[in-house]
């Protein structure tokens, strides 16, 4: 009978021994809480960072649509100015070309 009161005295203190380096149930709970709301805290961080990257990443292609189009009509009034320029400077060298041949009286073969 010694032996079983020995086994359950050491049963009482191993259960005893493992609650005490628990900490007390509220201190768990307002512990697991807190982190519960420190993760949604950063889950709405990320959320956050995601939509201004979003916002940010729309802006960067509406300007990059805006430079394009200015870009483009910069090219192309460029090159009306060059079909202009190169008009021109025909009709001017048009103009200086003497004619050929020249006229006058024909000369007989």
């Amino acid at each position: 009978m010694g032996l079983i009161r020995k086994a359950v005295s050491i049963m009482m203190l191993g259960s005893m021994s493992s609650h005490t380096g628990r900490e007390p149930p509220g201190k768990a709970g307002l512990a697991r809480a807190k982190a519960k709301r420190a993760q949604e805290k950063a889950e709405k961080a990320q959320e956050k960072a995601a939509q201004a990257q979003a916002v940010r990443a729309q802006a960067e292609a509406e300007v990059a649509g805006e430079q394009t189009e200015a870009l483009a009509r910069v090219l192309n009034e460029d090159e009306a100015q060059r079909q202009a320029d190169l008009r021109e400077v025909a009709e001017k060298e048009a103009e200086a070309m003497p004619e050929w041949p020249p006229p006058g009286p024909r000369q007989p073969h």
